[in-house]
């Protein structure tokens, strides 16, 4: 017995992987061990996925907003246009600074052929929106930016989605209501305004693509009376998520009294709502994991009673309590690592192949798995973090081992005087 007092020695390891291997007598605890390694796939291939699935959603999410939407903004309602142009001059001196454009952010009924639907329309310059790839990069075959111009042009960009809700398409003729009109002695009456559809375009993203027009600034001035004034300075910069420093040196540079605000502002509820879901999620599949792994403690309880008598021979010839203790660690955390290592090939597996997976169930079922009206994306994101996988790794093992280690303990104190007496 001298090898074993070498920690995981020869003897050990051969001993443990005998009682891994039960014979037909001790098939309970064989049926025990499958549902152990079975649990613990289960439980981390889900994990696994859940949180590379949320990882992607929020990650592509985040890639929409930021790519239709600008990152840092200066209000500027009720400014001029002269005094908007000289922000917009100081602004577009802040070294990070990519882009800054005055754009109007307003509310209009979209009306065509008896179809109407509320929109959100966006003023904003030809050459600044030129620099938005997600938006001219997506424009349907047929349609352009030409006679996106000005105030002489009337031409619009709509969503995909707003554009099959009207039964518009590229060349057709769609009226665009303003409540906010002409002053008259009784009050402000809706504005109504007639535009061509220069092109249709689809970010794949629900929110926009249902709702957002795109306009040229001039003709938004006029649409909803605004004067040659704005309502916010856009401004995109180097890396959207240094929004914090930008918006101190634009303080320093613009002065106290303007309003500064970033994206994560405009979609606190949003970020903040993705933030907990993760958070939470993470939480509750961590704790079926650690369920898992208490059917190994359950199995191990029952090879120790089943294997009582080995125990108590193999302390009589010399065995250390340290060598029992090992022998059944290995038989159990070998269990652990076998539902790990199964759990990370299909979970990982699952996600770089969701969209095929996807694409086949929807086929075979005709259901759509992830409806872009209900989740605001076309396809069921997934991004696997490296990070996060070896997160799960260390914590599914710490459990597995941690739990064997204590039944593992127990089995090494087994009396051998009173485990043979009946014997």
């Amino acid at each position: 017995m001298s090898g074993g007092s070498v920690p995981f020695g020869l003897f050990e390891r051969m001993l443990a992987g005998r009682y891994l291997r039960a014979k037909r007598q001790y098939g309970g605890v064989a049926l025990i061990s499958v549902i152990s390694v079975v649990a613990i796939t289960l439980a981390v291939m889900a994990l696994i996925i859940t949180m590379s699935v949320m990882n992607g959603f929020r990650e592509t999410l985040l890639t929409r907003i930021l790519g239709v939407n600008g990152h840092v903004y200066v209000d500027v309602r009720g400014m001029s246009g002269e005094e908007i142009e000289g922000l917009r001059l100081r602004v577009a001196e802040t070294p990070d600074v990519l882009h800054v454009t005055p754009i109007i952010n307003a509310q209009g009924l979209a009306t065509a052929e008896g179809a109407a639907a509320g929109v959100a329309v966006r003023g904003i310059p030809r050459e600044q929106l030129q620099g938005i790839p997600i938006v001219v990069d997506s424009i349907r075959p047929g349609g352009g930016l030409e006679g996106f111009e000005g105030i002489d042009s009337p031409t619009v960009l709509l969503g995909d989605r707003l554009a099959a809700g009207l039964g518009l398409v590229e060349g057709m003729a769609v009226s665009i209501i303003s409540p906010q009109g002409a002053a008259t002695p009784f009050g402000l009456t809706p504005r109504r305004k007639s535009f061509l559809i220069g092109g249709v375009f689809s970010v794949g993203m629900a929110e926009y693509d249902s709702a957002l027009v795109y306009m040229p600034l001039e003709q938004a001035q006029v649409l909803f009376n605004r004067g040659d004034g704005a309502d916010e300075l856009e401004i995109r910069i180097r890396d959207p998520d240094r929004t914090v420093p930008m918006m101190m040196e634009l303080r320093s540079r613009l002065g106290p009294e303007v309003v500064i605000y970033d994206w994560r502002a405009k979609s606190q509820g949003l970020s903040d709502a993705l933030v907990v879901e993760r958070n939470v999620m993470r939480l509750i599949l961590m704790i079926l994991v650690a369920i898992a792994a208490l059917n190994i403690v359950t199995g191990l309880i029952m090879l120790v009673k089943n294997k009582s008598r080995d125990i108590a021979i193999l302390r009589t010839m010399g065995a250390t309590k340290g060598a029992i203790m090992r022998i059944f660690f290995m038989a159990s955390a070998s269990l652990g690592v076998l539902g790990l290592a199964l759990g990370l090939g299909l979970g990982v597996g699952f996600c770089l192949n969701i969209e095929a997976i996807q694409n086949t169930v929807q086929s075979l079922t005709g259901f759509d798995l992830f409806p872009g009206t209900v989740y605001s994306l076309e396809t069921l994101p997934a991004k696997v973090e490296w990070g996060e996988v070896a997160l799960i790794s260390v914590f599914t093992i710490l459990v597995t081992f941690a739990s064997t280690l204590i039944t593992s303990a127990w089995a090494s104190r087994f009396d051998p005087v009173e485990a043979l007496r009946y014997e």
